[in-house]
């Protein structure tokens, strides 16, 4: 390996007694009363951080791996101990700007973390003046005491951006951003926009490899990539690996390269995917001003539907529409089959005689083949069966793109492979792979993020990820990744990795340079190595079975394949156009209602299909836009955290111990609903069924809303017990299981009733700016959580009247302001 000089400007070999690193191991830091070694790759990181900084560079964006970890709040701790022990040696000039250190994240809690970090006897929240900021843009410290912001102009501030934008009324020296607790780049934008509000002087953000910073700003990049973190490993060594504060776990193992592949081949799958390929790029480029016709729309989400469907199609209709996620394939299909293009003229009329018949024709061939025997199903239970033979002991995590395909996948799994679904939808978690059993499975989405893990584990992607994925082929949540793609994929798959690595190392290098690192080794970019296959699903055939060659039809602009599948999903309630990026699509045009609010008549837009939560006396309910009246008193989430006030308590109430047993049970029965729906094919045949046994429920949709945990079981205990003979499971008709469940989702009611009627007393408390005697129970409820910082995400605003109505981007809904402060809000007038 050629040497790596920018790794002794990173982390020099000659560090004496007095280097900041040696000094904190000597004195040994801890979390949670575990040492935490901070390695060689934080060491490198902290250490780029700084020299950046001293070189004048004001926006700084590190990307790793993606994961769950705590490196922003550690880099928060290093820049705030930099600047404390600047001042009380009196030294060389500190680096590090004047003005507030500002950690901001959704909800990645700063407070709770310092508290449970130290370095040798002391606390780190009280020797970093540690204070989390609120939603009147005041801060409290742990011991609750409120100041102002402009009394701490050396603090160290934590804001959760489910609380908006509150402004300090002061400006702040160096913000750094947890991007990584994003859901969406909207956050990402409105966090920056913060920073800018308030003359940051310094921006330092730390995101996911695959992820790009915005244009605004002259970015300084350095991405850990693979190759990086070779370097450092064969050079510097590792360290153990120990909670999310270090990125010890990213070195346990050798990085590879580039992931691996699972090669499948079957031509008519190939022939219809190339067919509508075609159709969608010639949409995509037609220079038509009107929205896309209803009936391509449709086709466009059923292929996306269809391709990340790797088992039965009706399986994963159900859970699509469980979930909320729109229409199933088989209504897209139907939508399909009987959509025309008559009498559209211009471009979409060409478009109807030229490219329609074979995108309509493909798209439910399409269907068809994938509808009666998924080919692709028993290609999942070979690999599984593979990689438990050929990794022994390692554990496997299935990815799918959607919640949706998660779920149908893992009951598929459970019942072709016994057990229990939902233990397969469980989070695998960190430690020894002998701890949690050989071979252990999952199956989980792409939303759902993981911490970074330094035992072996192997990832199978369920086909290849959308360019704005391309980063989880990379991710640190496991050391295998293994991309499970049609031979037509393989060519696009490998230049989507070529192309991000080449992009990571340019921007490595630029950097380097800047910062006069030295020469950064020139990486190797291979082809795309085959773990599994080539497999020929299509039946016996003389094609060749070398290694996947490259294909010369993908000269298309194949990003249009693969869509972001969760994000499409989600706009499907909604007229998107598919010619836009699904992001864009996800907020698209929808019907708002204007509501003007005491006491200086701003205007917040809020969906007018969604009801609002609303404080009536001391219970909480929930009521229309268009039936709030004057004086209603609302509640809103100011923030990123759209949530509600009642869901985020219930998330806190269910983590105890005790409820999360009484979900676990309550489980069993939605389980069972949800396969006496796919029994009987629809939710009005359940309804019948349930009637003919003696259920007195009356419409199909309550039964449905069983199954989807939005209620939590029947009210009358008998039809969980006739469920259960439908469903024919003896796991709730033994024992008398069925009534204990009953007992048990009684209880669960009781508790989000009081729930409910104590979060609108303390609600109430709180827009007094007072604690009482709602707010302590509030917090008995949940085990004894502080959950003032969750009140503190919603605002409490007073309805001065419901103006008019009009269609606008739901990206441009209201976010509710400051209950005192500024607001990110649109305030247009109705």
């Amino acid at each position: 390996m050629a040497r790596v000089t920018y790794l002794d400007c990173l982390v020099p070999p000659d560090a004496g007694p007095a280097d900041f690193f040696e000094r904190v191991q000597a004195l040994r830091m801890t979390d949670r009363g575990r040492t935490v070694d901070l390695g060689p790759l934080d060491r490198a990181t902290l250490t780029l951080l700084l020299r950046a900084l001293s070189s004048d560079q004001h926006s700084i964006y590190l990307a790793l791996p993606r994961g769950r970890h705590d490196l922003a709040v550690l880099i928060g701790i290093y820049l705030q101990l930099i600047r404390r022990g600047a001042e009380l040696t009196g030294g060389s000039p500190c680096p590090i700007p004047v003005g507030p250190v500002v950690v901001v994240g959704l909800r990645t809690n700063v407070t709770v973390r310092l508290a449970q970090l130290a370095i040798g006897r002391q606390n780190l929240s009280r020797a970093l003046r540690m204070q989390r900021i609120r939603g009147d843009g005041r801060v409290v410290d742990l011991q609750g005491r409120i100041t102002r912001a402009i009394d701490s102009p050396s603090g160290l501030f934590y804001l959760n951006t489910a609380l908006g934008r509150p402004s300090l009324g002061t400006c702040v020296g160096t913000v750094v951003i947890d991007r990584t607790s994003m859901a969406n780049d909207h956050s990402w934008e409105r966090a920056l926009a913060w920073a800018s509000e308030h003359d940051a002087a310094r921006v330092v953000a730390v995101g996911d490899l695959g992820t790009q910073p915005d244009s605004s700003r002259a970015w300084t990049q350095w991405p850990w990539s693979p190759a990086l973190r070779a370097d450092v490993r064969h050079t510097l060594g590792h360290r153990p690996a120990y909670g999310p504060l270090t990125s010890n776990a990213l070195l346990a193992h050798r990085p590879a390269v580039a992931p691996s592949v699972a090669v499948y081949r079957h031509k008519q799958l190939a022939d219809l995917l190339r067919k509508v390929v075609v159709g969608v790029v010639a949409a995509r480029r037609l220079r038509a001003s009107e929205s896309w016709p209803q009936p391509v729309a449709d086709a466009v989400r059923l292929h996306n539907l269809l391709w990340c469907s790797w088992g039965s199609i009706g399986r994963h209709d159900t859970w699509q529409v469980l979930m909320g996620r729109g229409s199933g394939a088989r209504a897209l299909a139907r939508s399909v089959s009987r959509g025309t293009l008559e009498g559209r003229g211009g471009p979409w009329g060409l478009f109807r005689e030229t490219q329609w018949p074979d995108l309509r024709r493909g798209v439910l061939d399409l269907y068809e083949l994938l509808y009666d025997d998924n080919p692709r199903w028993d290609l999942l239970l070979a690999l599984i069966d593979w990689a438990r033979a050929d990794r022994t002991g390692t554990p496997i995590l299935v990815r799918t793109p959607s919640r949706s395909a998660a779920a149908a996948v893992a009951g598929e799994l459970a019942d072709a492979l016994g057990g229990d679904a939902d233990s397969l939808l469980l989070a695998p978690q960190p430690g020894a792979a002998a701890g949690r059993g050989a071979g252990a499975l999952h199956v989980m989405p792409y939303a759902e993020r993981l911490a970074w893990d330094a035992s072996p584990r192997l990832e199978l992607h369920l086909g290849a990820p959308s360019p704005l994925r391309t980063g989880v082929l990379f991710s640190g949540a496991a050391d295998e990744h293994v991309a499970v793609v049609e031979q037509s994929e393989y060519t696009w798959l490998e230049r989507s990795a070529d192309r991000a690595l080449s992009g990571w190392h340019e921007q490595v290098r630029q950097t380097a340079a800047v910062l006069r690192l030295g020469e950064v080794p020139e990486p190797r970019t291979p082809s795309l190595p085959v773990a599994y296959g080539p497999v020929d699903l299509s039946g016996p055939s003389s094609a060749s079975q070398d290694s996947p060659q490259h294909d010369s039809r993908l000269a298309l602009d194949l990003s249009a394949l693969f869509e972001d599948y969760d994000a499409t999903a989600r706009a499907l309630d909604t007229p998107a156009d598919p010619s836009r990026s699904a992001t864009t699509a996800a907020y698209g045009p929808m019907s708002a209602t204007a509501v003007v609010t005491e006491p200086e008549g701003a205007v917040l837009w809020l969906r007018s299909d969604e009801p609002v939560d609303v404080l009536i006396g001391q219970r909480y309910a929930r009521m229309p836009v268009a039936a709030l009246t004057p004086g209603s008193r609302m509640l809103r989430a100011r923030g990123d955290g759209q949530s509600r006030l009642h869901d985020r308590l219930v998330m806190v109430m269910h983590d105890s111990a005790e409820v999360t047993a009484m979900d676990t049970m309550i489980g069993l029965f939605r389980q069972a609903i949800t396969a006496v729906y796919e029994q009987r094919g629809s939710w009005p045949d359940v309804l019948t069924a349930l009637n003919n046994l003696g259920s007195e429920v009356s419409s199909w949709q309550a039964v449905s809303k069983w199954a989807d945990g939005s209620v939590i079981a029947p009210e009358d205990p008998q039809d969980i017990h006739r469920v259960a003979l439908l469903a024919r499971d003896t796991r709730l008709t033994a024992g008398g299981t069925w009534q204990r469940l009953a007992r048990m989702a009684e209880e669960l009611r009781r508790l989000h009733r009081t729930l409910g009627h104590t979060a609108a007393a303390a609600m109430t408390e709180a827009a007094r700016g007072m604690e009482g005697p709602a707010l302590r129970q509030l917090k008995t409820l949940c085990s004894g959580i502080d959950v003032s910082e969750i009140l503190e995400e919603f605002d409490l605003v007073v309805v001065r009247r419901v103006a008019g109505q009009k269609s606008m981007s739901a990206a441009a809904l209201c976010r509710v302001p400051g209950p005192r402060g500024t607001s990110s809000s649109p305030q247009e007038a109705p």
